[in-house]
């Protein structure tokens, strides 16, 4: 049986069909891909493309199941040979990821009805490949994949997930801008240097113009907006110990780490780093704290928390928390990178509805999408992700319609660590970013 959009659904599906490019930047959980779908019946699209993060490839599926009136033969694009089938015809729709769609994008030639691309923040690098060969190579449609649709629209809640200049990829596609990324970025922003890089903020002059051109390309609601009431999120942070002699030794012996670090993060993640030394510091620094994080997650456990669910970076330093866990007696689900489809449907279905699983560990980018936890009301960051729309995105997999308890969210540190200073930088980008009116998920001390 399919189920019908709801009425603030059904309105956003209308003006994306009057739209040739367009952003759907409802706040997750206001349900995007549902109107989404609802758009592509409306034009009645039958040759379609969507690009999504690989982990959610299923959840689309299931979605058009869901909500699609149009019968439409659907495949999942994991090789070339699906992608045949699709360019010749066999299939309707094709659901692949930004990693395929990079390498396959060159080969379209012809004429679809429609490109949907979710998690549309994945094109915030305008000198990145996948953008490129989606959006051409100015970002300007003139050349790469999303020239031979008819319909484009970006799907996400978070348009400018690490700076606001993120937000000039969108916009030089859609035609909010003819400025170049250099020009954009001197017209709309001021660069102020942090402690070892510069950040880019909006100039109030030009503000309320660049609010004006993306709500011209775009359509944002809030969960409050379209009448979801929602129990609030309380958010604050939480150090743990642990040893940091490997830690320090590191630091010693590379004295400008500490400042490649905070450019990172400042800059927006590991994608940014050269030195092999960075990632292996944040390896050690996830399988420090694990010990003393298991000791607080199992005591909390024994003394009356219902479910948990726990986000990290790492899979040995995730291993860790999981093991410990469950030799204490807890069972624990858990979603990272190599988890088939089936498996990470079978360990969301435990979470919410036995009684008994009530830990889920995930990893940020593999489980921090296209899933609902919200059997728990309580969400610990053990690693948090230097990208705040990742962290974002985490946090509303509890918080959104089906929960009914106030959100408790934790970011866990580890003590006297370079650690300590990652929420702290996330939240003042992320505050940058609101500037904007494209809220997100932030640290609160």
């Amino acid at each position: 049986m399919t189920l019908p959009l709801l009425p603030y659904q059904t309105e956003a599906a209308d003006l994306l069909t009057s739209k040739e490019r367009f952003g759907l930047f409802d706040e997750m959980g206001v349900g995007k891909t549902a109107t989404a779908i609802g758009a592509l019946d409306k034009i009645g699209a039958r040759r379609i493309l969507v690009v999504a993060p690989a982990a959610v490839r299923e959840v689309w599926v299931g979605e058009f199941k869901k909500f699609s009136t149009i019968p439409r033969k659907i495949i999942k694009g994991k090789t070339i040979h699906d992608f045949g089938m699709w360019m010749k015809g066999k299939a309707d729709v094709l659901i692949t990821s930004y990693e395929m769609v990079t390498k396959w994008g060159p080969k379209i030639d012809d004429l679809y009805d429609a490109l949907v691309l979710d998690e549309a923040h994945y094109l915030k690098s305008h000198s990145a490949l996948r953008t490129r060969a989606l959006l051409g190579t100015f970002c300007d449609g003139a050349k790469g994949a999303a020239r031979w649709a008819s319909h484009v629209w970006f799907l996400t809640g978070t348009p400018a997930p690490n700076d606001p200049v993120d937000v000039w990829p969108f916009l030089r596609f859609t035609g909010g801008t003819n400025l170049t990324i250099a020009q954009f970025t001197n017209k709309y922003f001021v660069s102020r240097m942090g402690t070892f890089t510069a950040r880019q903020e909006p100039r109030k002059e030009t503000l309320e113009e660049l609010r004006g051109i993306i709500a011209a390309n775009s359509i944002r609601r809030t969960k409050v907006d379209v009448g979801m009431k929602l129990p609030p999120i309380w958010m604050t942070t939480q150090t743990v110990d642990g040893d940091t002699e490997e830690i320090k030794g590191i630091l010693r012996q590379f004295p400008g780490l500490a400042g490649a670090i905070m450019e990172a993060i400042e800059r927006g993640g590991l994608s940014f780093l050269d030195a092999q030394h960075i990632a292996t510091l944040r390896r050690l620094v996830g399988e420090a704290k694990a010990p003393a994080f298991v000791d607080l997650m199992a005591e909390e456990l024994a003394n009356g928390l219902d479910k948990v669910v726990i986000m990290g970076i790492h899979t040995k330093a995730l291993e860790i928390v999981r093991e410990g866990l469950a030799a204490r007696g807890h069972k624990v689900v858990m979603i990272t990178g190599s988890i088939s489809e089936r498996d990470r449907i079978k360990a969301v279905q435990d979470f919410q509805n036995d009684p008994g699983t009530r830990v889920f560990i995930g990893n940020v980018r593999a489980a921090g999408t296209g899933i609902t936890l919200t059997a728990a009301a309580d969400i610990v960051m053990f690693e948090s992700s230097w990208s705040p729309a990742d962290n974002a995105q985490a946090l509303m997999r509890i918080h959104r319609l089906g929960q009914t308890r106030q959100v408790r969210a934790r970011f866990i540190s580890l003590a006297g660590s370079i650690d300590e200073v990652v929420s702290e930088t996330v939240a003042s980008k992320t505050a940058a970013i609101a500037r904007l009116g494209l809220d997100v998920v932030s640290d609160a001390n």
